[in-house]
């Protein structure tokens, strides 16, 4: 009967080493000390995981669904499983020269749409900063623009694509959409009007409507920022391709 493997002394918690290695087939013995590699002192579950997040490709929603967790819960559990061996995340250095300024909170005018007062409503309550799972998994770092005109990100540098017009137009497009509307492809440099880039998609119709983009020409692709935000503060639900209403915010505007 094959044991699992004991990694850890069980009198005084250190690790363990191999000092006896044999062989079932030929009984060939080896003795000597043989250190375990760091990844035999995880635990059963913490094996598990390892091998769901490598059959995933590291994709932390695929990792989700698989698993039945939380976001914060399968990131909480993967940061856990880097420390314990003693493994650092490798850091994105471009990313890191982002310098981030917010403000701790902002309030709510009467004179704000309800889809305005619901992003501040949940930052406010997360102190002004937080971190937001995008489509694809990763974490979006999202606050308060200290000029009190919309958010900021170090995954949108351009300023001013992440003010609060863009995101009541996000909504706007989704509702004449029937409660659904495409993401749209500006990202990938498709033109204002073609069909990766139709005025009725939610980056089209931002960048016509907020930013005056005509037909024919390109434009900047925040939608996977502004799609992500909007299903984090229960707007809308952010799906492969589209974008769509949350039901229970659609009760609320009528």
């Amino acid at each position: 009967m094959v044991k699992e493997l004991v990694a850890k002394c069980p009198r005084c918690n250190e690790k363990l080493i191999a000092t006896r290695l044999s062989c079932d087939n030929c009984e060939l013995e080896l003795n000597g000390d043989f250190p375990l590699s760091k990844f035999d002192y995880l635990s059963a579950d913490e094996l598990d995981f390892v091998e769901s997040f490598l059959k995933a490709q590291g994709n932390f929603k695929t990792l989700q669904n698989e698993k039945g967790m939380s976001y914060p819960a399968v990131k909480k559990k993967f940061n856990d499983i880097l420390e314990k061996l003693n493994l650092s995340p490798i850091k994105n250095e471009k990313g890191n020269k982002t310098a981030m300024i917010t403000v701790d909170n902002q309030p709510i005018n009467k004179d704000d749409s309800l889809v305005v007062k619901k992003i501040k409503e949940k930052l406010n309550a997360n102190g002004g900063r937080t971190l937001i799972p995008l489509y694809s998994g990763d974490l979006c770092d999202i606050g308060f623009d200290p000029n009190g005109k919309g958010l900021v990100s170090p995954k949108i540098p351009v300023p001013n694509h992440l003010i609060w017009e863009v995101f009541d137009a996000a909504v706007e497009v989704v509702y004449q959409n029937g409660g659904k509307a495409m993401k749209g492809k500006a990202r990938s440099g498709a033109k204002l009007g073609s069909d990766d880039l139709p005025l009725n998609s939610v980056e089209g119709y931002i960048a016509h409507k907020v930013h005056g983009a005509q037909f024919g020409e390109t434009a900047f692709g925040p939608g996977f920022v502004i799609a992500a935000i909007l299903d984090w503060a229960g707007i809308c639900r952010n799906e492969r391709g589209y974008l769509t209403i949350n039901p229970s915010f659609m009760s609320e505007i009528k």
